[in-house]
């Protein structure tokens, strides 16, 4: 699809102003549509997802560092250029927030838990060996390995998600017995 006109035609287009790809669609839903790619390939025809194709088509330019192209409509398969929103990560983030298009959702949530767990460097021991030492709070840091912010938070008890040390059931087995 080379112009706007050529996506259009390839979409139904609904009573509440959607335009509903017909064609190829991404595993999450989303458009996968063959356009001219102004940021990755210089304006060469190349699949991509179908707001981003929309922008490229609509403004023939590549899209800025550090911005995200996204649909503002509930509808995934969506190319109408009037649903389709470029702003800077920072923005995309507070109309995420403002709107709460993922609250709520399970694999968000688990994905996010995932992430805290990740984040979770110090063993429950060490842990306890923060929250106990006389050291100052920089010096633990550098000892540990840690950011002096992250440190802060363990030892003000605050909520950090923390890796089992026996692994993901190993509370639930009984330690002794055959």
């Amino acid at each position: 699809m080379r112009t706007l006109e050529e996506i259009k035609d390839r979409c139904v287009i609904t009573e509440d102003a959607h335009w509903l790809w017909r064609g190829a669609l991404r595993p999450d839903g989303r458009p996968n549509i063959f356009a001219p790619d102004y940021t990755r390939a210089d304006g060469d025809m190349r699949t991509q997802c179908g707001m981003r194709a929309v922008w490229h088509c609509v403004h023939q330019k590549a899209v800025p560092e550090g911005y995200r192209v996204y649909g503002t409509c509930d509808e995934r398969a969506c190319c109408n250029p009037a649903h389709v929103k470029c702003t800077s990560e920072v923005d995309y983030g507070a109309w995420l927030q403002r709107t709460g298009k993922f609250k709520g959702q399970t694999n968000r949530i688990l994905a996010n838990r995932a992430i805290g767990r990740q984040r979770a460097v110090l063993t429950p021991e060490q842990i306890v060996y923060v929250q106990t030492s006389e050291k100052t709070g920089i010096a633990l840091a550098e000892e540990l390995g840690v950011s002096t912010a992250t440190l802060s938070k363990y030892r003000r008890g605050e909520s950090i998600a923390v890796r089992a040390s026996g692994g993901l059931f190993s509370g639930l087995t009984a330690r002794g017995r055959p």
